[in-house]
């Protein structure tokens, strides 16, 4: 098999190299890279359509250097990621060599990477700018957007209601082009079907809404801390990949690759769980497996006499073959999340969290509304305090976006006390491109004096922990899409929507919802199962139609985290897509880029031609 890079990373995000030697392929190769000829093999080419993957298709066929014939033998299959232009169809048979050999060509409609069950994203992270800046009109990224959509929405056999936030120009862009696009997709595909065409009527057309970064730009920059989440802001983990200090078998630690992806049980239950959580389950499992029959049948006492420790008595079952994958698996989580809170320590983050949630909420944890003077001084002295400017930059970032700005004078004499750099006051004032002010209007006065606090999201009164009081604006958004309950004029859609059925999610099949919404409960309540066996999964049959609720500028873990709790909470079936998912570091990163501008002035040959800004 040969696949280009954005192919491999579609096929790495669902399986690995064992599933492809399951399915009798025993190499795969990069398009990109030279590789030794194989005139008596057939080749099957997996590839991104687009003409630097075209040009090296025909090229493996073509003469080439020390090369006379072409590179593999007469059978060659070839399939593409998603639709391939008709300029690329005639350069692909303009190459005789090739098109002679071709038994097999096609579009399989999976641009986009799967990482998991309900949730994708494009792996448009460099995108952000272009995405974001279109003071002229769509944009390329905004059309490469809206083709990726076609191919997640043609894989889910879904000719969805498209529905954008009115204040997303962004989204409202990318909303015209892709429902021309998706139109266009139905109208060529002849054997394609979709939910609620007249021949599978067992559940409606599903619905779209597309989000702009911009409407939430302070989610991202939050210390979040579920599993997750830190994980991946604290630790140094790159597409799912992370390195732990693992136990020798012979003692000793070893340093181990691992992947915390949707095939580790352990993960996908506890991902979403609080961090002080995690690590009390875990504790918890470890204990259960010690204290088991197996457990107490061991030596209780070690060779002075001396019961063993709970360390030593988790070493020992290891060594048993019915234990060991089980124990490394609970060892493995225990120390990754270990070390989160050993960063989280060592930084004070539960400390600077505390006055991150009191900006972003507008309450403290007592549910009193402090003053903004007061807040923008522990500001200061935080900044005083800190000497990586990585952390200083965040700081400001979430105190100027939860306060929509501040004063002037203000502003400045922060930026003097945290000694930025030009690069970083560059991305501060970045925030104006977004379109979000970092000098505010006169800040109102409460009765008593002084200049009240700005609140930029809605708290939750029932968490259980303090540093966790925030509620991400995608949540509100996704309750309320579960329930029927957005407001067309806040998220308008392209075209009329139609009434809601008794049969349909949310608000309009009260009876339908309720009894899915006990399944995902139960299902729940059962995921605490003894360690010991493997426990049946629950299967929940969702009905009504799908909801897709895609972010545009990335997703961050926050939302990811709620896009869970409201698919369990309420057993509505939801999918979660963004361009991109991303660290807060990466979200810094991508408001950064902002000052290098986009690719705004290569407009997409089609799409709406109306002046649009974001």
């Amino acid at each position: 098999m040969v696949v280009d890079p954005p192919a491999m990373r579609v096929i790495s995000s669902v399986m690995g190299m064992y599933d492809l030697m399951e399915s009798k392929v025993t190499l795969v190769e990069d398009l990109v890279k030279k590789r030794a000829s194989f005139p008596d093999m057939g080749a099957i080419y997996l590839l991104s359509a687009t003409s630097r993957s075209v040009d090296r298709l025909c090229r493996d066929y073509m003469p080439e250097g020390d090369r006379e014939g072409p590179l593999y033998g007469n059978a060659c299959f070839v399939y593409f990621l998603g639709k391939l232009p008709d300029k690329l169809l005639s350069q692909m048979k303009s190459c005789k060599p090739l098109i002679k050999r071709i038994k097999g060509l096609g579009e399989i409609n999976v641009d986009f990477l799967a990482k998991e069950a309900r949730a994708f994203h494009f792996d448009m992270g460099p995108a952000f700018a272009d995405l974001m800046l279109n003071p002229e009109g769509p944009t390329k990224a905004h059309a490469m957007v809206a083709a990726k959509l076609v191919t997640v929405c043609a894989t889910l056999n879904e000719y969805p209601h498209i529905r954008y936030r009115a204040s997303s120009k962004v989204g409202e862009s990318i909303a015209q082009i892709f429902h021309k696009k998706m139109n266009d997709f139905v109208g060529a595909s002849a054997d394609w079907w979709y939910y609620g065409d007249p021949k599978h009527t067992s559940r409606e057309r599903g619905q779209i809404l597309l989000l702009g970064r911009t409407d939430d730009a302070l989610s991202p920059l939050m210390h979040e801390f579920t599993y997750q989440a830190m994980v991946n802001d604290l630790l140094p983990m790159k597409d799912d990949q992370i390195t732990y200090s693992a136990d020798k078998e012979g003692g000793g630690k070893q340093d181990k690759d691992v992947l915390l992806n949707e095939k580790d049980e352990i993960w996908v239950e506890l991902r979403g769980q609080h961090i002080a959580a995690v690590i009390q389950t875990l504790s918890a499992r470890i204990r259960d497996v010690v204290n088991s029959k197996t457990g107490s049948a061991l030596n209780q006492t070690d060779s002075s006499g001396k019961p063993i420790s709970m360390s030593q008595m988790a070493s020992a079952l290891k060594a048993l073959p019915e234990y060991k994958e089980l124990m490394s698996k609970l060892s493995m989580h225990m120390t990754i999340a270990h070390r989160c809170m050993e960063v989280l320590n060592k930084k004070g983050l539960m400390d600077l969290s505390d006055l991150e949630q009191t900006l972003a909420t507008g309450t403290d944890d007592n549910g009193s509304s402090p003053k903004l003077p007061a807040l923008i001084q522990q500001v200061d002295d935080e900044l005083s305090n800190m000497s990586d400017p990585k952390a200083k930059l965040r700081l400001l970032l979430i105190l100027i976006v939860s306060q929509k700005g501040l004063q002037e004078n203000v502003r400045d004499r922060l930026f003097e006390v945290a000694q930025l750099s030009s690069s970083d006051k560059k991305t501060l004032m970045n925030l104006e491109k977004m379109g979000i002010s970092t000098v505010s209007e006169e800040k109102k006065t409460s009765f008593f004096g002084g200049q009240k606090l700005a609140s930029s999201g809605r708290g939750q009164a029932e968490s259980e922990y303090a540093a966790s009081r925030y509620i991400t604006d995608m949540k509100i958004v996704l309750e309320n899409m579960a329930n029927n309950l957005l407001d067309i004029e806040e998220y308008p859609s392209v075209m009329p929507m139609p009434m809601p059925k008794s049969t349909s999610s949310g608000k309009g099949g009260k009876n339908g919802s309720s009894s899915r919404r006990s399944l995902a409960q139960s299902a729940r309540k059962s995921s605490g199962a003894s360690w010991g066996k493997k426990e049946e999964k629950k299967i929940i049959n969702y009905t009504g139609h799908r909801n897709i609720v895609f972010m545009i500028g990335g997703m961050c873990f926050s939302e990811l985290r709620a896009f869970h709790e409201v698919l369990d909470s309420t057993g509505v079936e939801i999918y979660a897509g963004s361009t991109s998912f991303d660290t807060p570091s990466r979200f810094v990163k991508n408001v950064s880029s902002l000052s290098k501008g986009g690719d705004s002035a290569k407009k997409s040959p089609k799409g709406p031609r109306k002046k649009t800004r974001e």
